[in-house]
C-alpha cells in the first residue's frame, strides 16, 4: 500500500510584537510532494509565518497540525524533530566558518547526547547526503572557501540529515545568478518528487510559475489568496500582492540628463578583476552597470567609493582631478554607496533605526561632543515617513525589519548629507515588488534633483526601465555601452556573456 504524502496545516495563526500585530488568523496548508509559493510585500507576514513554523517564535496563537495530529512548535529543535527545516536567505548565519563542509552538514548531530565522533563516518555521511542532491563538494573544504550557492546546498544537505519532511526556502535565489538559480530549481524539484513539501518564498515573481504548484499571497498580516499556480502569470501575482491593478512599476520618463559631467573615469584597475574601466556620469543621469555574477559590478562600485584598493589612469570629479581615496574622503567629496550586502556593509543590523539613519549624516546631530538624540529622532521620523519604512516603532532594531525596509534605511542614511553621486549595487536584491517601486521612485527623484546615479544590477529589466544609458560588464571590463531606451534584454545578455552582435 502506497504511503500517503505528509500534510501540514496552520490554522488561525496570530502573533504580536510589542503591541504590533504581525499576523492575524492566518491559515496555511502544505502537502508533501508539492512546491508552495508564499509571497507578499515587505511586512506582509510571510517570513514571520515561516519563522513560527520553524520554531523561532513560540508565543504564537493558533493550531499546527501534521497528518491530522496537533503539534506544538516552540523551538527550532522541536521543529526539526518534526521534520521541518528552514534554509534562510542569510546562509552565513546558519554556518560555522571555521568548520569544514562535512562538519557543517552534520552539525546538529554533533550536539546529540551520547554522540561518538568518528571522522571517517561523518565525512561519508556528508558525502552521501550531497550525493542525494547530486552535488559534488569536497567535504573537507572549509566553509570560508565556498560560494553562496554551495553554502545553500550544504544547508539543504543538513536538512536531509534529519529526514526532512517539510522544507522552507526563504529567498533562496536572491544571491544567485541565473545558472545557479536553475541548479537550485532542479534540486528543489527532485526533493518534491521524493515527497518533501517545499515552501518557496521569493520576490522574483517570474521564477514562481515555472517552479511552484500552489500559491499563497499575504498582505498586511493576513492571507488574501490561496490556490493553484497553474494559469497565473507575474501580473496576476503582483496584483494579488498589491491589492489593486498593477500600475507601471517604473517612474515616467525624465527629461534628458544635463550635459555637465559629474564623474569621468579612465583606466581604472583593481588588484583582482577590473581591467581598464572607463565611464562617464552626467548630472541628472541614471547610468546602468549591467552584468552577470562575477562580471565585476560590485568590484567597480567599491573601487569608485574607495572601499577596495584600485589604481586609475585619469579621474575627474565635478571638474577637478580625482582618484579614489578612503571611503570617508569620498563621502566628503559628495559620493554615497549603497552596497550589495546591506546586512554586512550597509547597515548596523542590531541597532535601531535612528542610529542607522544618522551614522552617515553631517555633524548637525552633535555639538561639542554631545549627540542630540531628539534631533536625531526627528530626522529619523522624517526619513521613515518619506521613504515609507514600515516598523513597529523608531527604536526597532533593523534585524526585525524586512529586507525592503532595511534597504530603505540603507538609502535613507545618505539623504542628510551633500551627496551628488549615488552608487547603488544590486539595490533590489531580496526586495519585494512594492519596495522596488518605492526605491525606483526615490532614485528617479534624486536624478530629477540633478544627482548622478550609478545603478549596478543583474536584473536587466530594471536597468531598461530605469536608466538612461547602460554599460555592460564582462570579465572585469566594460564591453559595451547602449541606450537604455532602445536596447532589450537579449542584447544585454549577449554582451554580458562575452558575445558580440552578428
Amino acid at each position: 500500500m502506497a504511503t500517503l504524502p505528509p500534510r501540514l496545516e496552520m490554522r488561525r495563526i496570530s502573533i504580536s510584537f510589542a503591541g504590533f500585530q504581525a499576523l492575524k488568523d492566518v491559515d496555511f496548508a502544505l502537502e508533501g510532494g508539492s512546491i508552495h509559493a508564499l509571497v507578499g510585500a515587505n511586512g506582509a507576514g510571510k517570513s514571520t509565518l515561516m519563522a513560527i513554523l520553524s520554531g523561532t517564535y513560540g508565543h504564537y496563537q493558533g493550531d499546527i497540525m501534521i497528518d491530522g495530529e496537533p503539534v506544538a512548535i516552540r523551538s527550532p529543535r522541536q521543529a526539526k524533530m518534526l521534520g521541518i527545516h528552514l534554509v534562510q536567505q542569510e546562509v552565513d548565519v546558519a554556518l560555522v566558518p571555521t568548520l569544514t563542509v562535512g562538519e557543517n552538514i552534520m552539525l546538529d548531530h554533533l550536539a546529540d547526547r551520547g554522540h561518538i565522533l568518528r571522522w571517517p563516518a561523518l565525512y561519508r555521511q556528508a558525502e552521501t547526503l550531497l550525493a542525494q542532491l547530486r552535488v559534488r563538494l569536497d567535504v573537507r573544504r572549509h566553509i570560508q572557501r565556498c560560494t553562496l550557492a554551495e553554502k545553500q546546498q550544504i544547508l539543504l544537505a543538513r536538512a536531509l540529515s534529519h529526514h526532512c519532511r517539510f522544507l522552507i526556502l526563504d529567498e533562496p535565489t536572491a544571491p544567485l545568478d541565473r545558472e545557479e538559480s536553475a541548479r537550485l530549481f532542479d534540486v528543489t524539484r527532485r526533493l518534491r518528487d521524493e515527497g518533501i513539501g517545499v515552501v518557496f518564498i521569493s520576490h522574483r515573481i517570474h521564477e514562481l510559475a515555472a517552479t511552484c504548484d500552489r500559491l499563497t499571497v499575504m498582505r498586511e498580516g493576513r492571507r488574501v489568496s490561496e490556490g493553484a499556480m497553474k494559469g497565473l502569470n507575474s501580473g496576476h501575482i503582483i496584483e494579488k500582492m498589491l491589492g489593486h491593478p498593477l500600475a507601471a512599476i517604473f517612474p515616467p520618463p525624465r527629461p534628458p540628463a544635463g550635459r555637465e559631467i559629474l564623474l569621468q573615469v579612465a583606466g581604472l584597475h583593481d588588484a583582482a578583476l577590473l581591467k581598464d574601466v572607463a565611464l562617464t556620469l552626467h548630472q541628472g543621469e541614471i547610468l546602468g552597470i549591467a552584468g552577470l555574477a562575477g562580471a565585476g559590478k560590485s568590484e567597480l562600485c567599491k573601487a569608485l567609493f574607495g572601499a577596495a584598493p584600485s589604481r586609475i589612469g585619469k579621474g575627474i570629479l565635478a571638474g577637478k582631478p580625482w582618484r579614489p581615496g578612503a571611503p570617508y574622503e569620498q563621502v566628503k567629496l559628495g559620493m554615497a554607496l549603497v552596497p550589495e550586502e546591506r546586512r554586512k556593509e550597509g547597515i548596523f543590523i542590531d541597532e535601531a533605526i535612528p542610529m542607522n539613519l544618522c551614522v552617515s549624516a553631517d555633524d548637525t546631530f552633535s555639538h561639542w561632543g554631545w549627540f542630540n538624540r531628539r534631533r536625531a529622532r526627528d530626522w529619523a521620523q522624517q526619513v521613515v515617513s518619506r521613504l515609507g519604512v514600515r516598523s513597529a516603532g523608531l527604536q526597532q532594531k533593523l534585524s526585525r525589519l524586512s529586507g525592503g525596509n532595511q534597504q530603505k534605511v540603507a538609502v535613507g542614511k545618505w539623504l542628510r548629507g551633500q551627496a551628488r553621486i549615488f552608487i547603488f549595487d544590486e539595490p533590489t536584491k531580496g526586495v519585494d515588488i512594492k519596495a522596488k517601486q518605492d526605491l525606483f521612485a526615490l532614485i528617479n527623484t534624486l536624478a530629477l534633483q540633478g544627482k548622478g546615479i550609478i545603478y549596478a544590477s543583474g536584473e536587466f529589466s530594471e536597468l531598461l526601465g530605469l536608466c538612461d544609458r547602460i554599460c555592460v560588464m564582462w570579465d572585469g571590463r566594460i564591453v559595451a555601452e547602449v541606450d537604455a531606451h532602445t536596447a532589450d534584454e537579449e542584447t544585454l545578455l549577449l554582451y554580458a556573456t562575452g558575445g558580440a552582435p552578428a
